[in-house]
């Protein structure tokens, strides 16, 4: 090994040049005895290459006959040279903290990186490791996932299949974060399976990674995420041995030996010396080689000073059933989960077991908070408590989630300490509360809300939109778990007023793949409970979400049955709004059935003084009129609308709703004045409906309004129209609009768009290259 203060001062063209003078051997003379070209070794000793790869080295150290320690030291300094992978983008699918006391894997890792580089340069390898809960796949797949990243210049992505959970993660889910994290755009991911496997085959393809599958339920789970041909390399992890995968490499993953259990428990306890460490070697032996058992007794020790190893060795002998469960095939570490769990006060092991109930993979403290009937700030100090002793993981700020094994066995505790009665209790406590601060943070976006309630009390920050957004995003896989449950149990008045609260917010995320499962299901809790109108309203939200999905022949037939359901309840507002659903669906298919939809819609809503859903209507109109390719009857709607607009609105939402259709109104405009030459009116348009996109922090709309005034600038400057004399001054101002745009649709990763702007810029003689 290079001593550390010497690593910045020998390179790998220093180490190389002085090894082959001392062996007295020329270019060629070691071209001849390794095999590498006496330019690349040239180029090498040169510095044309920082970091060459493994088998290159390995090359040049056969020719120079090195010993294994000159061997180390030259790989070492190649390794300095060779380029990191970058990082996956925030949120999408990093791996796990690395562990720093990792230990006793090298064999098994140089099995993996053996196995990864077989069959052959035209196929991906995939790797499969299998072994029982506790064996420590997942942090010899992660270990070894950054070594095969590393020494091939790759990004490494993990993703947690929760092959474990009552509801392992979903294919599609999974391709969608594999897809994000390889920088494709939200709109640029297709909706089925097929698609997104498919897409992510030829991506990987061309852009090759390490991915670590963790977790995996089975072979149906994981095969479309698996690559094709290419570099990729998958580390697969389960509990299975997934025999039905074809084509892929296997490890089935051993426990430690026993002087690398030792190791592991001398490194957590901080060295194994003294009076403290008698008895280490027992206490490991004891644990059967299971590192997550090692771990956990290993934390126990290290949190108490005053104990020796010998101690807690007879501790653990006093146990005997634990031990034999240890000892007893798949469910051996359950004793160590116990142990500690014994250790636990009484109030941290009654929320221990009640987490059990959360149904997504990670929580904070105002639900723990739930769980365990106390103040957050209690909480607080019990998930600290469960965190110290191993029995949860952090895994984020202020986040919590529990192992696969641990969940299992809380709610095998749950099922044995607490009746079927108080399970029930707690249960319908926790989706209320879930369900409850879901409304509150849904409503945050509703015209007659747009503000948490005067009596917020929860510990959930709800001072503003943004924070409302947050919540519902963090904590979808909870609240929709609390949502199922209600849907299930038929708690219909709650299952209603959740839905009800989304139907606002579901417009800042209409990309969500649940929206049909969440107003679905509260249709028909809806007309259980025999409420026309919230049958009605749910049906209009539907209509909705699949409209989002691009499916508008499905959303403009539910729309139609919404108002059916209204007609019945003589409800105005619903059969509006079932119409304009219907109108905005059918816009690119059937324009003329659009305008007529809208123009019932329109007199319903106008008759019910929606001023809401009139706006939402004549914006619908004037985009079925510019698809009918009737310019000045669009201008005239859009004209109409900005009027509407104009009445007062009281509350935020709709103050949000009118500048929306402000927006429309003005863009609506521009492209017709535009369209039509009339460039001093459409540059006030496009002015207009970007500085209207900027203050609602729309981008996508600011940009898109930019490229037209660029495209009006640019035009102008180069006519000089009406005698001007800054015609330099109008087209440098195009440029930089339409950059500005630009770089707005490259945030967005707006791909399409990006690619008309550089269309642009190069025929204006500005290529971005």
């Amino acid at each position: 090994m290079i001593p550390e203060d010497d690593r910045r001062e020998i390179t790998f063209a220093a180490e190389l040049r002085r090894l082959r003078q001392r062996a007295r051997l020329t270019l060629e003379g070691l071209a001849e005895a390794s095999g590498v070209s006496a330019r690349t070794i040239g180029g090498l000793e040169r510095g044309h290459s920082l970091g060459p790869q493994r088998r290159t080295v390995v090359a040049l150290a056969d020719g120079l006959g090195l010993d294994q320690a000159e061997r180390d030291v030259l790989e070492e300094t190649a390794g300095v040279g060779r380029p990191r992978p970058v990082t996956a983008p925030a949120g999408w699918c990093v791996p796990p903290r690395a562990v720093p006391d990792f230990t006793g894997r090298d064999g098994e890792i140089g099995t993996i990186v053996a196995l990864a580089g077989g069959s052959g340069p035209a196929a991906s390898v995939v790797v499969v490791l299998s072994g029982p809960g506790g064996i420590g796949k997942t942090t010899l797949a992660v270990r070894a996932g950054r070594r095969l990243a590393e020494s091939a210049g790759l990004e490494l992505f993990y993703v947690d299949l929760r092959g474990m959970d009552a509801e392992p993660l979903e294919p599609a889910t999974a391709l969608f974060r594999l897809l994000r994290a390889l920088g494709v755009g939200n709109r640029d991911i297709p909706e089925g399976v097929d698609g997104r496997s498919g897409q992510l085959r030829a991506l990987l393809e061309q852009q090759p990674a390490v991915i670590v599958l963790d977790n995996a339920r089975d072979e149906e789970q994981v095969r479309p995420l698996l690559p094709g041909v290419g570099r990729a390399r998958v580390l697969l992890t389960s509990r299975r041995l997934l025999t039905g995968l074809e084509g892929v490499e296997r490890l089935a993953v051993p426990a430690l030996a026993a002087d690398a259990g030792l190791a592991l428990l001398s490194g957590i306890i901080g060295g194994a010396e003294g009076p403290r460490g008698d008895g280490l070697a027992e206490l490991a032996g004891l644990c059967g080689g299971l590192p997550l058992a090692l771990r956990i007794i290993g934390n126990r020790l290290a949190t108490r000073p005053n104990w020796t190893a010998r101690q807690l060795a007879d501790r653990l002998a006093d146990s005997e059933r634990r031990l034999g469960q240890i000892n007893a095939g798949d469910l051996q570490i359950t004793a160590a989960f116990a142990m500690s769990y014994d250790q636990l006060t009484p109030a941290a092991q009654r929320l221990c077991r009640r987490l059990a109930l959360v149904p997504g993979p990670d929580f904070e403290a105002g639900l723990a908070s739930v769980l365990c009937e106390a103040g957050v700030f209690d909480a607080e100090d019990l998930l600290e408590e469960l965190y110290e002793l191993g029995m949860l993981a952090q895994v984020g700020d202020g986040r919590y989630g529990f192992h696969d094994l641990i969940r299992l066995f809380a709610g095998d505790r749950l099922a044995r300490e607490e009746k079927a009665a108080e399970r029930e209790r707690l249960l319908k406590a926790m989706t209320d509360w879930l369900l409850g601060v879901a409304v509150a943070a849904g409503r945050w976006f509703e015209p007659d809300y747009g503000a948490a309630p005067a009596d917020w009390r929860e510990p959930v920050d709800m001072s503003t939109s943004d924070a409302a957004t947050a919540w519902l995003h963090t904590e979808a896989d909870n609240w929709l778990g609390a949502y199922r449950t209600a849907v299930a149990r038929e708690w219909d008045r709650e299952v209603v007023a959740t839905a009800g609260a989304f139907h606002w917010f579901s417009d800042h995320w209409d990309h969500w793949e649940h929206w049909r499962e969440v107003f679905g299901g509260a249709v028909a809790a809806a007309e259980r409970l025999g409420d026309a109108v919230a049958h009605a309203t749910q049906l209009n939200n539907l209509a909705w979400a699949y409209g989002a999905g691009g499916e508008r022949l499905k959303a403009a037939e539910i729309g139609l049955s919404a108002v059916r359901v209204a007609e019945q309840a003589g409800d105005l507002r619903q059969q509006g709004w079932g119409y304009q659903y219907a109108a905005h669906s059918l816009i690119p298919i059937d324009p003329a059935a659009s305008l007529r939809y809208s123009e019932q819609a329109d007199r319903l809503m106008e008759e019910a003084g929606d001023i809401e859903g009139r706006l939402s209507v004549l914006v619908t109109q004037s985009a079925a009129l510019l698809f009918q390719n009737r310019p000045n009857d669009a201008a005239e709607k859009a004209r109409q609308t900005l009027e509407v607009a104009r009445a007062p609105q009281s509350g935020q939402a709709k103050r949000m709703i009118a500048d929306m259709a402000r927006l429309s109104g003005h863009w609506t405009l521009a492209r017709v004045q535009e369209g039509l030459g009339e460039d001093d009116a459409a540059e006030d348009s496009c002015r207009t409906t970007a500085a209207l996109a900027q203050s609602l922090g729309l981008p996508l709309y600011q940009a898109k309004a930019e490229v037209a005034l660029a495209r009006i600038l640019h035009r102008d400057g180069r006519n000089d129209r009406d005698g001007r004399d800054d015609r330099d001054g109008r087209d440098a101002e195009a440029v930089a609009t339409l950059r500005a745009a630009r770089e707005r649709f490259a945030a967005l990763e707006a791909t399409d768009d990006i690619a008309e702007a550089d269309q642009l810029l190069e025929q204006w003689g500005n290529s971005t290259n």
